[in-house]
């Protein structure tokens, strides 16, 4: 930190009293010096080397003034700040107050010792939550000198101008390359609860000198591989040269006080500029006048989007049909013999302005626009028309048509399943494009684009895959185009009929690649069937009813107007599962082709438990469960969404858990429904058979069916795990999920969290386990080291099948291009080290998890570096978004995934949705350069289970109160659901662990008392009243001063504003009007109408709803504020945490409270990591048979 050298005669003073003109006691850090009021002190003058606060060696004075600033200079290397005055005379340096200004003095030590807490927290934590920032000032011990106990959230709120105002005079001071610690995701969260009015710092304050300065711990330089550098430098080289047109120029706010200062003309900055004698072309802002709001929006839309952005369609660049004729004349002749079919003259060669073009050549050809590159294709045909000549064009896709777009090679091209007759004076010339292998595609460098190409990928322009391409894509012996062949297979227009039963009756069908046969299970659309069923009257859901006060109830309730409908968390509009219906006769009356409209079927339905009267009151009930008798139905073959199997639960081989969790798409029943009477029966004799298929052919209706063994597990080939090394592996939720999958064996994790890697070696106790940087251990492994400095075996090239992790992918801003200095972090980023793990050690299988967001930073930069990587590798790879709460956890967690498959592997598809969810939470797309990409999903709306709920979670766990700490207690009862008969396990001494909430201070834990047991409760329900905390001392009630030009009066005529910026336009926040240790929180009300009125802070979970995003560190009034527990008055445990994850029971835990939040918050769910890992074992099995 600089220090401002002044030559007034500097003092120090004991004992002193700071007063007005009218002797009035007087704060000098409440803005008084700023407004020009003059204030005066007095005391004990010593002199400058003097260390002894007693008054009784110093010089009485009194009246010195007025004070014309006030600074801090630094903490005299400890706890305690350094505070000083100027006058016009000279600088003193504060001691002691007296008796009378202690307690005002007590004060601004408290917030200026915060400050310092804050400012290192930040610094050694740029990534940290708001909910971490808290943690860290409650676990704060302040020094007895400042007089103050203990921190709370309260002191953090109270002094956040104060605070912030630290922080950008500390960032002021700064190196220019250093990043900011105001758009820290803290101070960000900060800023926003508290309402701090950014650049609001006080020129006549000189400032902040000399806080304690502490190193900045620096992340080791990335250990990075010879190609992933390549492509790095290359890109940027070319990126930071340029300049784009694209991006719009940000500007400051030009309001606040820092926008206003003059440029100060010393800085590298000004001198650059061409008004200093500079040359301009840095075009940077005077470091004294960085602006802060700038800043601050620039890191805001990095953060991840939590509310859906619209999507608008865009045609995909892949369906190319030039048919301009290029305005130069083209000289067009054919060459050899012609051959008839049909209208067409077919040949197999021609002579295009003289250059000869054959069957299986490549062509450039003329775009339809004049701007855009020319196209490239292979000629599979070549004929006459009607006079006409023509050629069929089998088109390649230009890397920037692709999502790799600007990072792409611009001499590579793309397979596509896109084709189209094009005229053949279209043709500009012919060029050269070879399959490149691998070896090739590594060693030789990027060319010049000109008339040589190569491909090595095939590209689905529908979901974003890069894949080896197709055998029939390689072959050009015939005319037949393979494009074609593909998308009629796509399209699927015919169904295929089994050998028919009786006239028009058929015994099976095929649709897509699946059989389908008389006395299979079949999964429907939600809404096909209509149940016969008899409500009981008033059955409407408890839940879902809200009850708004009257108006008389205002005075006690004041901001309940700011609530709304929508209950955040509420699966109140989730879909139903697909209907399931037993095929008892295949019908088709037209004889030839079948289209999949032709064919009809008619099935026997089943039940669902909310099928039946019981409705949503049967939600325990077995996800899997059904009941027969629901009628019959008669739908199109197109309606059928999948297959599926329904057994008697009387024939299922061993425990019907087991069962279930074998294998997707088993469901069960034992009774039948009757409808007329609402009553469950015995399901009938047919019904309850070992085994049921169609009879075959012969007389009758079809509707009996006759008895056949049941198949129990289908026999499997034995899979062989695959080697796994899992980096930045925390407490193993991706390893969890792969696991219970049975795809890999968790041989090697990289964790440099001490607590978290313990408790992944709980948990795996054969795989090794680092504890060390991760790009040291990449530099040993590239070094020839066999072991680490502690002597563990690091994994050998050949060693790894599976790669997978999730890098901590700093925030980058939200401008559209990287900066220089961008630049240099990304270069250097855990993702870059990341991809050199891979290209060292070339594992078969290849995953990257990270945040939605990753594939949106910087506009997908991040996201098309990394594809842009992996294929220089020579990997197959694409990406997606996937939701956990589709794949059985109760919570909402959209996740961006990469996988990749090495050369001649098949890449794996991503799994299809196990479980209804939220629609709101679905929306899955995502958009690339203005094309909206989607994965190979196609279940976007329904799913096979029902969606879990809170209640299935967590209804079983016992009771506990705010701050319970014991580690392990009994149950205390049976499970109530399904998910909590599996997520419990087979214990033989079943003891729960973990079930431990944090402790909330008394004012905390009496606002999460007040909130009501009702859904969608949160600080909005709370009553404006005085009340007696834990400890002795009062809640205030909160004082309305302020009219609200928003949202004006309540009903009974009283105020609604907290403050004076409540005014509206040109009225700024007065920090007289502050509040604190009230029930209801004053600054939410204050900055409540900018923010969406801060709903679901201290918000309550629903029993019928699903969690947020499950968050490191549960607060009430954190990023996620609905961590209150749905009945009890407190906020969720671990264990209720880890459960929303998908962790079992068994799962170990290591360290405090907080590292256990924090171990569950940052994994991968494992029911998310295990729908992924059974796609992956799919793809590995399917080659390990050819190998049989």
């Amino acid at each position: 930190m600089g220090t401002d050298i002044s030559e007034l005669p500097q003092h120090k003073i004991t004992d002193f009293t700071i007063y007005d003109k009218q002797k009035h006691l007087c704060a000098f850090d409440s803005g008084l010096v700023e407004r020009n009021v003059e204030l005066y002190f007095s005391g004990c003058l010593k002199p400058i080397y003097d260390e002894n606060p007693d008054p009784s060696d110093g010089v009485p004075t009194r009246e010195l003034g007025p004070i014309n600033s006030w600074w801090i200079a630094g903490f005299d290397g400890g706890e305690k700040a350094l505070i000083g005055f100027t006058t016009a005379y000279a600088e003193y340096i504060l001691m002691a107050p007296s008796a009378a200004y202690h307690p005002i003095m007590a004060t601004v030590h408290e917030k200026i010792y915060l400050s310092k807490v804050i400012i290192e927290f930040c610094e050694e934590n740029p990534e940290g939550a708001y909910e971490d920032l808290l943690n860290k000032i409650e676990t704060t011990v302040p020094p007895a000198s400042i007089g103050c106990v203990g921190f709370t959230e309260d002191n953090l709120l109270r002094h956040a101008q104060f605070i912030v105002e630290q922080i950008e005079s500390y960032d002021q001071f700064g190196d220019v390359d250093e990043e900011l610690l105001l758009v820290t995701p803290a101070m960000r969260a900060l800023i926003k609860l508290a309402g701090v009015t950014l650049g609001k710092r006080r020129a006549a304050r000189k400032a902040a000198r000399g806080v304690k300065e502490k190193k900045k711990v620096k992340q080791s330089m990335a250990t990075t591989t010879p190609l992933v550098r390549e492509i790095f430098e290359q890109f940027f080289t070319k990126q930071l040269a340029g300049k784009s047109n694209s991006s719009p120029k940000r500007r400051r706010c030009g309001v606040c006080e820092v926008c206003q200062l003059p440029d100060c003309g010393s800085c590298n900055h000004c001198k650059d500029m061409v008004k200093f004698g500079g040359s301009g072309r840095s075009k940077q802002a005077c470091v004294q006048r960085r602006c802060p709001n700038l800043a601050v929006q620039e890191a805001e839309e990095n953060e991840e989007e939590e509310m859906l952005e619209p999507e608008p369609l865009v045609t995909r660049k892949g369906d190319k049909k030039p048919r301009l004729k290029k305005k130069t004349k083209t000289c067009v002749e054919w060459v050899g013999e012609a051959e008839k079919e049909g209208k067409k003259t077919l040949y197999r060669s021609a002579l295009v302005n003289g250059v000869g073009v054959c069957e299986g050549d490549c062509v450039s050809v003329t775009a339809e626009e004049p701007n855009e590159p020319l196209y490239i294709a292979r000629v599979i045909s070549l004929w006459e028309e009607s006079g006409e000549k023509y050629f069929h064009a089998l088109w390649f896709s230009r890397g920037g048509e692709t999502v790799l777009g600007e990072t792409s090679d611009p001499c590579e091209l793309f397979l596509v399943s896109s084709c189209a007759d094009t005229p053949l004076d279209a043709v500009v010339g012919k060029v050269s494009v070879e399959l490149r292998t691998l070896g090739e595609a590594a060693d030789e460098p990027d060319q010049e684009e000109g008339d040589k190409f190569f491909f090595q990928k095939w590209y689905d322009e529908d979901s974003a895959r890069f894949e080896d391409p197709p055998l029939s894509y390689l072959e050009y012996s015939s005319r037949e185009c393979c494009s074609c062949v593909y998308n009629q297979r796509k399209k699927q227009p015919a169904t295929a009929l089994g050998e028919p039963l009786r006239a028009c009756e058929y015994g099976s069908f095929v649709l897509g690649e699946q059989t389908y046969a008389v006395g299979d299970s079949v999964y429907l659309p939600c809404d096909v069937h209509k149940f016969p069923v008899k409500k009981p009257k008033g059955s409407t859901s408890k839940s879902t009813l809200r009850k708004f006060p009257a108006a008389s109830d205002e005075a006690t309730y004041p901001e309940l107007y700011r609530k709304s409908e929508y209950i955040k968390g509420s699966n109140s509009d989730v879909p139903k599962p697909f209907q399931i219906g037993q095929i008892v006769k295949i019908v088709s009356k037209h004889a030839g082709k079948h289209t999949k409209e032709e064919v009809s079927l008619t099935l026997e339905m089943f039940y669902r438990p909310e099928d039946t009267h019981k409705g949503q009151s049967a939600a325990e009930a077995d996800l899997n469960l059904l009941f027969w008798g629901g009628g019959t139905c008669e739908v199109g073959a197109s309606e059928v969404c999948g297959k599926c199997q329904v057994v008697c639960g009387d024939n299922i081989p061993g425990e019907k858990d087991d069962w279930f969790m074998e294998q997707a798409d088993r469901f069960y029943f034992f009774e039948a429904y009757d409808s007329e009477t609402r009553s469950f029966v015995d399901a009938p004799a047919h019904a309850r058979a070992p085994g049921r298929k169609g009879k075959g052919k012969g007389k009758g209706k079809g509707k009996k069916l006759s008895v056949e063994p049941v198949a129990s597990v289908p026999c499997e080939p034995l899979f062989q795990p695959l080697r796994t090394l899992d980096v930045f592996a925390g407490c193993g939720g991706l390893s969890a999920g792969f696991h219970q999958c049975g795809v890999s064996e968790s041989s090697w994790a990289v964790e440099i969290d001490q607590p978290a890697a313990q408790a992944y070696r709980l948990n795996y106790p054969k795989a090794t386990v680092f504890t060390e940087d991760c790009n040291l251990l990449l530099k040993l492994a590239m070094e020839g080291a066999e072991t680490n400095s502690h002597g563990q075996k690091l994994p050998q090239k050949g060693e790894v099948e599976l790669l997978c992790g999730g890098p901590p992918c700093q925030g980058f801003s939200g401008m559209n291009r990287f900066n220089s200095r961008e630049y240099s972090q990304f270069k250097n980023s855990l993702v870059v080290s990341y991809l050199s793990y891979c290209e060292y050690y070339r594992p078969r299988f290849f995953l990257l998890e990270n945040v939605r967001n990753f594939v949106s930073f910087k506009k997908s930069m991040v996201l098309k570096l990394t594809l842009r990587c992996l294929l220089k590798m020579g990997y197959q790879c694409t990406f997606g978004v996937l939701q956990a709460g589709q794949y059985g956890v109760p919570q909402t967690r959209r996740r961006a995934i990469i996988l990749a498959a090495a050369p001649g592997e098949k890449l794996p598809y991503f799994p299809e949705p196990t479980h209804c969810f939220s629609p709101r939470a679905v929306q899955l797309t995502v958009m690339v350069d203005d094309k909206k990409v989607m994965s190979n999903i196609t279940r976007m709306s329904t799913a096979p289970l029902r969606t879990i709920t809170v209640r299935d979670a967590m209804s079983d766990l016992p009771d506990i109160k705010n701050g319970a700490s014991a580690r392990e207690i009994g149950y205390n009862g049976e499970p109530c659901s399904q998910f909590q008969r599996l997520i419990r396990g087979k214990q033989l001494q079943p003891i729960l662990s973990d079930h431990i909430c944090k402790e909330m201070n008394p004012l905390v834990a009496a606002r999460m008392r007040h909130i009501p047991i009702a859904p969608g409760a949160d600080w909005r329900d709370l009553p404006n009243i005085e009340v007696r905390l834990s400890d002795g001392s009062y809640a205030k009630k909160l004082h309305y001063t302020h009219k609200d030009h928003k949202n004006g009066r309540s009903g009974n005529g009283s105020l609604r504003g907290v403050c004076s910026c409540a005014g509206g336009k040109g009225n700024t926040c007065d920090p007289t009007y502050k509040q604190f240790g009230t029930l209801v929180p004053w600054c939410l009300p204050h900055t409540g109408n900018r923010h969406n009125h801060w709903a679901g802070l201290y918000g309550r979970l629903e029993w019928d709803g699903f969690f947020s995003t499950t968050v490191t560190n549960p607060e009430p009034m954190g990023k996620q504020g609905r961590v209150l527990h749905p009945e009890q008055h407190r906020v969720v445990s671990v264990r209720e945490c880890a459960r929303s994850q998908g962790f079992p029971d068994t799962y170990k835990l290591f360290g405090s409270i907080l590292d256990k939040h924090r171990q569950v918050g940052n994994a991968v769910p494992p029911p998310m990591a295990k729908a992924i890992g059974l796609e992956i074992k799919k793809v590995a099995a399917q080659k390990q048979l050819t190998f049989l």
